[in-house]
């Protein structure tokens, strides 16, 4: 039996945001279905949706009946693309420009595949537009991420009868070679698994505790961690460019290869992590209680750092190389310079 939505809210209330993350999988796409279904616009859609987590995360603890979650964020989807609409009163709700530059997931497109895409786009919300909002936000949703009748039902609070009846409307309004055109199109602008990333990297969320997170070759850049508790986390391949994250916490953290580079990270604590091969570059680790402990810091290399007021114990420090040099070379320097 899958796990319902009021167990992953109570889970991420207390902190573990692997249940959180659950939930943003399970509803992103709705989300940012009915947000494009509203403003015509992919990439509006997604701030949209980005909004809806964020305070989603801010609120959880405060909804009343978290079975009814679908709904809950459903409503707030609604409130943000209406606050955008009244703020945004000026502009086209569907502006063709706005999404030009793009792309489709992993893709390196020339100018004519721009135009393509851009045209495509065009082509798409015209047909839907075409449709009543009610139903064309039916249609999203069941084309956009094989969401069932049921949980469209659920999400919109609509009965199983409505939303199949509006389908149908849909679905005979739309000729068959369109329905085709939606369905792929929909389907090739979806979120991944980059939206949820980009959810827990949001600035807003600086004391977020990321417990129990696989984020293996992420990349964090120029974002505000400060006070930031990482724990249980393989971070293995992670990149961390620009940011400030002093005061943070890392505890039980698989960091193999890891990559820090500009990074401020004074008054830290660093417990029970394996660094092996980490890269530091350009790191101020300055302040009190800079404390590496029972860490595996084999191969791990600190370059150009501020290293003052570190605390390394009981820790492998077996390859660990400062400037270039081993630890070995530097300690045995300085044992004969006694």
């Amino acid at each position: 039996m899958s796990v319902t939505d009021a167990e992953l809210v109570g889970r991420a209330c207390k902190g573990d945001n692997e249940a959180f993350s659950d939930l943003i999988g399970r509803y992103a796409n709705a989300v940012y279905g009915a947000a494009y279904g509203k403003l015509g616009d992919f990439h509006r859609a997604q701030d949209i949706a980005q909004e809806v987590f964020v305070k989603a995360f801010k609120k959880l603890s405060s909804i009343k009946n978290p079975d009814k979650l679908g709904s809950w964020l459903y409503a707030v989807t609604n409130r943000e693309c209406l606050d955008w609409l009244r703020s945004s009163k000026n502009e086209s709700v569907f502006d063709p420009a706005h999404n030009e530059n793009i792309p489709l997931h992993g893709t390196h497109e020339t100018a004519e595949d721009t135009w393509l895409r851009k045209e495509l786009r065009n082509e798409v919300w015209q047909a839907l537009s075409n449709l009543t909002e009610a139903n064309r936000t039916v249609t999203i949703l069941y084309y956009i991420d094989d969401y069932k009748i049921r949980e469209i039902s659920d999400f919109l609070g609509l009965s199983v009868e409505a939303v199949e009846s509006r389908l149908r409307r849909s679905r005979t309004l739309l000729k068959k070679e369109m329905l085709s055109m939606v369905n792929e199109n929909l389907n090739q602008n979806k979120l991944n698994e980059e939206f949820k990333k980009k959810v827990f990297q949001d600035e807003r969320m600086p004391e977020t505790q990321f417990r129990r997170v696989a984020m293996g070759e992420s990349d964090f850049d120029d974002i505000d961690m400060y006070k930031t508790k990482f724990v249980n986390i393989n971070l293995e391949g992670a990149s961390f460019d620009n940011i400030n994250m002093s005061k943070t916490l890392f505890h039980d953290i698989n960091m193999h290869q890891a990559k820090f580079i500009e990074v401020g990270l004074w008054d830290i604590e660093i417990g029970n992590c394996a660094m092996g091969g980490a890269f530091f570059h350009d790191i101020g680790l300055k302040g009190k209680s800079n404390t590496f402990e029972n860490c595996e810091l084999t191969g791990t290399s600190f370059t150009n750092c501020n290293l003052s007021n570190v605390e390394i114990k009981d820790c492998d420090i077996s390859g660990l190389k400062i400037n270039g040099i081993s630890i070995q070379d530097l300690l045995e320097n300085y044992m004969s310079n006694k």
